[in-house]
């Protein structure tokens, strides 16, 4: 029930995913009459029998606190959502709801992996390399150096999983690449890193760098990561309309335009927001996927990718036992 579309857009992109993935089915929970009618809408027989309804009884609204969300939303559309994967009826959640609630819910309902402490909203942006794995991109706007270091594991881990990347390079979003630069936080977080064997530390990267591909994993507070992804959101839905209002502009340049048009697209694509949409809560004990609330049908199905495929990795359980091995070999090495 959560985004700014509610099942209208959801229901959609479901049912696009699903054909696409014959091998998955889906659990989607909200209120009767609403979900009822988006699945009649969008002409749904040829998948429906992979798909179970459950309604929800409560709605989360938005000036709802922490507290009452926790005491008396547990019984959402999100809620249950979570409560299906903590049960293990379902392998992956997926929302477009508010990231405050769904955080809340999720370290009640779910809980965290062995040593962190928090999660952090990790997601890929495109570079000349291909990707990168950023995180935090909201959930923490102020962050320890300890915090941050534990998200460095993370990504790490994560890319690793899903890249199959040996030893991805893991830097810290700073104002400067010189080692006298950054806060206290950062340059205490550069110390931890250096001495973490879990992670392959280089060093810093500026804002401008974040697309280069020089690093595979960028780690930075929630509010440092949220300004940077909505700002390169911003500056792709600007290039990606210059361009089409240039191709528009004369004869010669549409011309151009038809000449360009294979190449053109890929590029349209590469840089398209939607394509991206889909963020990790890493560190959950269970894969949890958030949406951007604004998402449309085309960008809700590249989220559903990314849930589907984080759900074949099992995430949490590939992570958790080396999370646990470093927690036991602390121990064994302050009992020494």
């Amino acid at each position: 029930m959560g985004g700014d579309f509610g099942p209208r857009v959801i229901v959609p992109a479901l049912v696009k995913s699903l054909r696409k993935h014959p091998g998955v089915s889906a659990l989607v929970l909200g209120e009767q009459r609403t979900l009822d009618k988006a699945l009649k809408d969008c002409s749904a027989a040829d998948v429906l029998s992979r798909i179970q309804t459950c309604y929800s009884n409560s709605v989360i609204g938005d000036d709802d606190s922490a507290s009452t969300i926790i005491r008396s939303r547990q019984d959402s559309s999100m809620g249950l959502a979570l409560k299906a994967v903590a049960d293990g009826d379902a392998h992956a959640c997926i929302s477009a709801g508010h990231t405050g609630p769904l955080m809340a819910l999720a370290l009640v309902i779910l809980k965290t992996l062995p040593g962190i402490s928090r999660p952090a909203i990790c997601a890929t942006f495109p570079t000349r390399e291909g990707r990168s794995y950023i995180l935090d991109l909201g959930a923490n706007l102020d962050c320890s150096p300890a915090q941050l270091s534990q998200f460095a594991v993370l990504g790490s881990l994560v890319t690793r999983e899903l890249e199959g990347i040996s030893k991805p390079r893991v830097c810290l979003l700073n104002v400067g690449e010189e080692a006298s630069k950054g806060n206290s936080v950062i340059k205490k977080t550069a110390g931890l890193l250096e001495a973490e064997p879990l992670v392959n530390y280089c060093g810093y990267v500026e804002g401008d760098g974040l697309f280069q591909g020089h690093a595979q994993v960028v780690v930075c507070d929630g509010f440092s990561g949220n300004v940077a992804l909505k700002a390169s959101e911003g500056v792709a839905r600007m290039v990606n309309g210059m361009f089409s209002d240039l191709f528009r502009s004369s004869w010669l340049n549409r011309l151009a335009a038809l000449l360009l048009g294979t190449s053109m697209n890929a590029l349209k694509s590469r840089l398209d927001p939607a394509v991206y949409n889909g963020a990790y809560l890493l560190g959950l004990n269970g894969v949890t996927v958030k949406s951007h609330g604004g998402a449309d049908k085309i960008a809700f199905a590249h989220a559903l990718d990314v849930a589907i495929d984080a759900a074949k990795h099992n995430l949490p359980e590939v992570l958790s036992p080396i999370l646990q091995s470093k927690i036991d070999n602390n121990q064994t090495a302050e009992t020494n």
